[in-house]
């Protein structure tokens, strides 16, 4: 009967992945890594431009965006997707199934859309310097609009996610298309040239004009050689010192997510299955070790900040100072309270902004 064939359901041996110990071990040792300084330094990043004012600037707020995004895909994305196809199964519920699904589509837009928006609003910054600039009002709104045209961009895929069940403890989430139909390749192509073509074309054509316009400023200034050129000759090495910590981001979201771009583009033309070339091992290896660069870059991101620059590090020093300083600042020695230290909080960095590039000097070329 129903209640029996659901107990023979549950009794049967799980389709997981057979791998070996070793191997697992490997796996589980190298997301755990990412994880926990992706979660740690993408909230330094957070935390940074939240508790300091000084550095909310247009720039560092869509930097800080692109955190959030990063690690959004720590919390849901770097462990239950890994794990779904390890069980081949869902073990997370209906609820996560949708959310799991609609956050990790998105989040995939959200970082190449961001970079996109801080390379537009910089060239606008190098090439026209004395006009109206984005303000951080008007930045937060932008993020408010690329983290909502993502979702619209994933309503078709939306739509197909289904979740059902198999008896009481096997359940599935997946993304149903009529086998007959290309709307599946045809839908993943577009959303592949959306979300990376687009963002790459723009972020390009950008960086090339900054380029261009800061080096032609730098020719001008060293024909000058006047000493009265140096503090525009600072800016435009802080600006080319901006743009190269820019390039490394993009450098990073391109490099960490064109292989597990390609690996879903031959999975949606069933390619990958077919491959004779690859044992059924091999496979399995080849979608973690994809995936698990994908969320390496969510990790490479508050690395670069930290490598290229020492406000970032800086401020970061500065804030567990205060903490620890709030926390022994004064003592009480025979009922008088006596001051130890001023909290460093007091004493804010010489430079102003998290990105050593402050908006507000920018306009002095």
């Amino acid at each position: 009967d129903e209640d029996t064939l659901f107990n023979t359901t549950c009794d049967l041996p799980s389709d997981r992945i057979d791998m070996p110990l070793p191997l697992k071990f490997m796996l589980i040792s190298a997301y755990v890594f990412v994880g926990v300084l992706s979660l740690i330094g993408n909230f330094l990043v957070l935390l940074v431009v939240v508790l300091r004012r000084q550095t909310r600037t247009v720039t560092n707020i869509f930097i800080s965006s692109v955190s959030a995004a990063d690690l959004v895909i720590t919390l849901v994305s770097l462990w239950a997707t890994p794990m779904a196809y390890y069980e081949r199964r869902w073990i997370f519920g209906r609820v996560m199934c949708y959310v799991v699904s609609a956050i990790q589509g998105a989040s995939l837009i959200w970082a190449p859309f961001t970079l996109a928006a801080i390379a537009v609003d910089r060239y606008m910054l190098v090439s026209s310097p004395y006009k109206p600039q984005m303000s951080p009002k008007t930045s937060l709104l932008v993020i408010i609009g690329i983290w909502s045209g993502a979702f619209l961009v994933l309503t078709p895929m939306l739509e197909h996610v289904e979740y059902f069940e198999m008896g009481e403890c096997t359940s599935f989430c997946i993304e149903f298309w009529e086998p007959t139909s290309e709307l599946r390749l045809v839908y993943g192509i577009c959303v592949l040239m959306i979300r990376s073509g687009l963002p790459l074309i723009v972020i390009s054509f950008c960086h090339w004009r900054i380029a261009t316009i800061l080096a032609s400023h730098g020719r001008k200034l060293q024909e000058r050689r006047n000493t009265s050129e140096a503090t525009s000759a600072a800016d435009i090495k802080r600006k080319q010192r901006l743009q190269k910590l820019l390039l490394s981001m993009v450098l990073i979201f391109a490099v960490s997510s064109f292989p597990i771009d390609l690996f879903n583009v031959l999975q949606d033309i069933d390619l990958v299955y077919k491959m004779s070339i690859l044992s059924e091992e091999g496979k399995n290896v080849l979608f973690f070790l994809c995936h698990w660069i994908a969320m390496a870059g969510c990790l490479l991101n508050p690395l670069v900040y930290a490598w290229h620059n020492d406000n970032f590090r800086a401020h970061i020093k500065n804030l567990f100072s205060a903490n620890r300083s709030s926390s022994f600042k004064t003592i009480v020695t025979n009922g008088s309270r006596v001051d130890l230290t001023h909290s460093r909080m007091d004493h804010p960095l010489n430079t102003t902004t998290l990105l050593d590039a402050p908006d507000k000097d920018d306009v002095k070329l």
